[in-house]
Order: structure tokens, then sequence, then C-alpha cells
């Protein structure tokens, strides 16, 4: 019933409701069928899960799981190294470092695009834009400065 009572009856009878009272519909619940629904984790705690498996599989997780190298080396002299000699094998702190700058680097191009986000406030747009390039060049500069050590 679109129409209230004072709409439908009020120009017959205007001293029985007066003009000012709304008399308030009534609304009946309708029947749904329900369905079990099981609790599930927030948003949040997935990303933070699907986060940390990129993390793993950028870092070479499955090649560090089937070759189990060593964490840490060392050369002849006996002083620690961080890159492997070879290109072909790696250590895990390297593999951890590599990963990270990879991270790193990704964030970058999320802040870039965030950029888009703010093109009414051009000077917030532009310094997050400036951090985005920063965060991109040096990962990108630092992960080809490992290529070229490791290569010799």
């Amino acid at each position: 019933m679109s129409e209230t009572l004072q709409e439908k009856f009020g120009q017959k009878v205007p001293w029985v409701l007066g003009k000012n009272v709304r008399v308030p519909r009534i609304k009946f619940p309708e029947y749904r069928e329900s369905s079990m629904s099981l609790p599930a984790p927030g948003r949040n705690i997935l990303l933070i899960i699907i986060y940390c498996v990129l993390f793993w599989l950028a870092a070479g997780g499955i090649y560090i799981y089937i070759n189990n190298p060593i964490a840490l080396g060392a050369n002849s002299q006996g002083d620690p190294m961080w890159l492997y000699p070879s290109t072909n094998d790696a250590f895990v702190i390297e593999s951890i470092v590599a990963a990270a700058l990879i991270f790193i680097g990704g964030f970058g191009f999320i802040l870039l695009y965030n950029t888009t986000k703010h093109a009414f406030n051009y000077s917030y747009a532009v310094k997050i834009m400036i951090v985005a390039l920063i965060l991109i060049f040096v990962a990108f500069g630092l992960l080809q400065y490992m290529i070229d050590q490791k290569g010799g």
C-alpha cells in the first residue's frame, strides 16, 4: 500500500486523523531459506598469508626446499660471502634479499598506481609519484648490482 491513510481518506474525513498525523505502515518480514555459514577469517589475514606465500616463492622457496643450500658461505680466507660465486646457485640470504628488493619494487608500482587516485590533489600525487619512482629505481638498481656482482 503505497499511499498513506491520510492521502486515501483525509479528504473525506479530515477531522478523524488531522492534517499532520501519519499512520505508519507495517512491513511484514520476508521468509528466506536459512543457509549455514561458517565463520571465515578476515580479509587482512588472508592477504597476509598470500603475501607470505608470494614472498616464499619469490625467495626461491621451492629451490631452497629441494636443494638444501647453505644459509651463508665463506671464501678461502674465511670471510663471509652473501653472494654465491656461481649464477646457477644461491645462498638462502641472497634469495631473501632479492625477494625483499622485488617486494620493494612492487610496492613502488602500487604507489605509482595510487597516484592516479589523487589526480585532483596534484601536490600530493606528485609526492607519492616521487617516492614510488625512487622505490622502483632503487630496487631495480640493487637487483642489477646483485646480478653484476654474481656474474663476475
